[in-house]
């Protein structure tokens, strides 16, 4: 692909992270309107991820045999449906978690399919660079969907019903969009059947692998979900989390692409180290963010912010890990495993933070600091693993 498509590319995949962000900073106040007990803000969080673990393994497996394009298109204009009936037809709570799960089935599409995309575009030297421009992007695309979601509703006073409308609206550009500028970077290999079953057996490593994205995928969720139910609960008006978002947000984007020329010149062994550095020192960072209830903004805008720029580095070196377990025959077979994993710890997160959460209580960071330990261990362990196996 070109340079100008590429620009393209990155262009809609920012516009992407806006439209699934605009809705964030109001979910809390919209759960409230329906009086439904706090568990549900769980309840909404697992069942979308479940949705994605159900989507992922179906659009990543039919990637790989009709393409990529079609694919995230389906997804995005099959989110804008479910939007539209989470936001409207919510009479009933149990019709309300089944638009939840279908958001989660469609969403999981371009999520899942973009990454694909990425990896089809990038060169074997060029992989970490194009996975932290498209971390990047997303990162950045949710600070500025956040603001624009809190914005809307505070300063511009639309209503919750409002907020769903312009954001199905955005997502239905978005779709369009991506239709007219992006053509497909799917392209069909032929593997003759005596030997396919061997192409597309996966390592048996990289499960090891994706076993530790769930752990830390898991203590993520907790911090990014519950931060924003803590923060309005505590006191803070949905504009104050947008604000939030887009400053910490644009830090970490910045930080990401200031770093690409570091980790360009870093060795394939040494990044392991980093990604465990970054791990350690999340939870560090973690502990001492929700230590002290009284400053959790000064907090917040200084550790918390050093913590979620760290977060943006660990994504891409992740990605960048598993892509040494892909080729033509499998990347969204691959990424979409791996997206079932992430929605799988994007269930475990919220079912935990819902047995565990108190409103007002930073008790949930703590544990989810103790999980990034565990993630790190496990993180630890695939190396060693690695190593043997090639030693």
């Amino acid at each position: 692909m070109n340079k100008k498509k590429l620009v393209f590319f990155f262009i809609l995949y920012f516009m992407f992270a806006i439209c699934v962000n605009i809705v964030h900073p109001i979910t809390v106040k919209y759960v409230d309107s329906l009086k439904l007990p706090d568990a549900y803000f769980g309840f909404f969080a697992s069942l979308m991820s479940l949705g994605q673990v159900v989507g992922a393994l179906l659009f990543g497996s039919l990637s790989d045999k009709i393409g990529r394009k079609w694919l995230i298109v389906i997804g995005l204009f099959g989110y804008c449906l479910a939007q539209f009936g989470f936001g409207f037809i919510n009479f009933n709570p149990i019709l309300i978690l089944v638009f939840r799960f279908l958001a989660g089935v469609f969403i999981a599409a371009p999520i899942t399919l973009f990454v694909s995309m990425c990896l089809d575009f990038s060169k074997a030297e060029q992989k970490v660079k194009m996975l932290t421009i498209h971390s990047s992007c997303y990162i950045l695309g949710t600070s500025v969907g956040y603001e624009i979601g809190g914005t809307l509703y505070n300063y511009l006073n639309l209503s919750i019903s409002q907020v769903f409308i312009f954001q199905i609206c955005f997502t239905i550009l978005t779709a369009v969009l991506f239709i007219l500028l992006i053509k497909d970077s799917f392209k069909k290999v032929v593997v003759e059947k005596e030997i396919e079953s061997k192409v597309f057996k996966i390592n048996p490593i990289v499960y090891l692998l994706l076993l530790s994205l769930v752990v830390v995928t898991v203590a993520q969720i907790l911090i990014n979900k519950y931060l924003d139910t803590y923060i309005i609960h505590i006191g803070y008006e949905p504009a104050v989390l947008g604000h939030y978002v887009l400053i910490t947000g644009i830090a970490s984007a910045l930080s990401n692409i200031a770093v690409i020329p570091l980790i360009k010149k870093i060795k394939n062994k040494q990044l392991q180290w980093c990604l465990l550095g970054f791990i350690g020192i999340s939870a560090i960072l973690t502990f001492i963010t929700f230590s002290n209830k009284d400053n959790i903004l000064v907090l917040l805008f200084t550790t918390h912010l050093i913590y979620i720029v760290i977060k943006g580095f660990i994504t891409p070196l992740e990605q960048n890990e598993l892509s040494i377990y892909t080729d033509d025959t499998n990347k969204g077979k691959i990424t979409g495993i791996r997206q079932t994993m992430l929605s799988l710890g994007n269930v475990l997160g919220p079912l935990i933070g819902s047995a565990v959460y108190v409103s007002g209580s930073p008790k949930i960071f703590i544990i989810a600091g103790f999980i990034i330990i565990l993630s790190l261990i496990l993180y630890s362990i695939y190396f060693l693993v690695k190593k043997v196996k090639h030693d």
